[in-house]
């Protein structure tokens, strides 16, 4: 997760610690506050990195899922979480995440942990590791169903070469493609829309569409 291997070491860590050093101390810390705070994770529960290919509509969607099994005293599982883990570059950063993106991911994560691993998973979460914080997303049949409806309609329009331009400032602004792009206003060729995915309550108590539609100025 922090890539340490990547850091140069210092040739006096003692008295000059380096990036090495400051990265290791980190990594510390960041693993010395989720145990403080989740050690009830480690009590009865273990984590499972499990693949996954869940067939869809004209694509095959497949990934990676961290699973944190809760089992009872003889080993049954009794209950599973999806958690994405996420490590950023300095807590601060944590205000510019995607929370559309991130919940779609876990959502996906939820609806493989159910129909392809045979876990069903009651809760699902994004953990800040730098901040120490995670965050419930919903995983209700609804919201699974609407995650897996969002990935179907965009590769219907990828294979029917629909790629409209949505402009909207905050989308401009951080794209590598700003200083080339005409920002011309253009509506999909389609009369039919993907439902709104369902978010962390913090972060909007109701649903909200995808940044094509929710980030679009005409």
């Amino acid at each position: 997760t922090f890539n340490l291997k990547h850091v140069p070491r210092s040739g006096d860590p003692v008295n000059h610690p380096g990036p090495f050093e400051n990265a290791l101390s980190k990594a510390v810390e960041v693993v010395k506050n989720y145990v403080r705070d989740y050690g009830d994770d480690f009590i009865t529960e273990k984590t499972v990195e499990a693949r996954f290919e869940i067939p869809a509509e004209q694509c095959i969607i497949s990934g990676s899922i961290d699973l944190l099994l809760k089992e009872d005293n003889t080993g049954r599982i009794i209950e599973s979480k999806v958690i994405d883990f996420k490590t950023l570059d300095e807590p601060e950063d944590s205000h510019m995440l995607d929370w559309i993106d991130l919940s779609l991911q876990v959502q996906l994560y939820a609806k493989a942990a159910n129909e392809v691993l045979g876990e069903n998973a009651k809760t699902g979460a994004v953990h800040l590791l730098r901040d120490n914080l995670r965050m419930d997303v919903p995983v209700t049949d609804e919201a699974l169903d609407a995650a897996l409806e969002n990935i179907e309609w965009s590769v219907d329009r990828i294979i029917n070469r629909d790629y409209p331009m949505r402009p909207h400032s905050d989308k401009c602004a951080a794209c590598d493609f700003q200083a080339l792009c005409p920002k011309i206003a253009q509506q999909f060729n389609t009369d039919v829309f993907p439902p709104p995915i369902h978010l962390p309550s913090s972060v909007s108590h109701v649903p909200v569409t995808v940044k094509a539609f929710s980030e679009f100025t005409p």
